[in-house]
């Protein structure tokens, strides 16, 4: 059952508009200052970030782009890194170091982050395990990179008819092709090295096989599970 989240602090916090750059034509940073389209891009973010328990020694965000949810990282954490396939480290730092922001950026593909294992106490993905190839191999290498008992906070939509409806709205017309797995997906193959402790869904008042996106907190046990 869904936890009643109304109570907990909000952590996320928007930087101001315009001292982040998007990092390609596809970066989503211009929707969340959108009056309507940004209320649920933030809410998804702040519903996700309340499922964690801070603070946290050292973060790691899959998925940086242009670094938005960086400073709510920040806030929470003392040591904050980054890895994204494509965008470029020097301009998301310089960008952040302008608002008062520091973060250690890589430009890599996560599965050859070169960092040593058992580093992080947290790792964030939000709406980023939905495009990659392997979705096993990824969830292995958070894994390897999380110290026992550290926490991994996974944001992922439902691959249904709804959602291409929902994203055709606010003008993504290709999401069938960019979005290769879904919320369940995950569930299933990270339960055979995770212990999942908390799950949320929006919108939160539809039915679990109705809703469109789904957060996941997930802890690495303290004493490795048997594959």
């Amino acid at each position: 059952m869904q936890k009643d989240l109304s109570n907990k602090k909000k952590l996320f916090f928007l930087p101001p508009k315009g001292s982040l750059e998007p990092n390609g034509p596809k970066d989503p940073i211009v929707y969340y200052y959108h009056p309507v389209v940004g209320f649920m891009y933030c809410k998804r973010i702040e519903q996700a970030l309340s499922l964690l328990a801070p603070p946290y020694e050292s973060i790691l965000e899959i998925g940086y782009g242009s670094g938005v949810l960086l400073p709510a990282l920040a806030s929470i954490g003392k040591d904050i890194y980054g890895v994204d396939i494509s965008s470029d480290p020097e301009k998301v730092s310089a960008n952040l170091n302008n608002i008062g922001v520091s973060a250690k950026l890589t430009r890599s593909d996560f599965c050859s982050y070169d960092c040593p294992k058992e580093k992080f106490d947290l790792i964030v993905a939000i709406s980023v395990l939905e495009h990659v190839d392997d979705l096993g191999k990824m969830v292995q290498k958070a894994f390897s990179l999380l110290r026992p008992g550290g926490h991994f906070l996974v944001g992922m939509p439902r691959l249904g008819f709804l959602l291409p409806f929902a994203a055709h709205f606010i003008g993504f017309h290709t999401l069938k092709q960019s979005h290769i797995n879904d919320y369940r997906q995950f569930l299933e193959i990270a339960k055979r090295s995770f212990i999942f402790t908390d799950f949320a869904k929006l919108p939160s008042w539809l039915p679990l096989n109705m809703s469109l996106y789904f957060n996941m907190l997930a802890a690495k046990p303290l004493k490795n599970k048997e594959q």
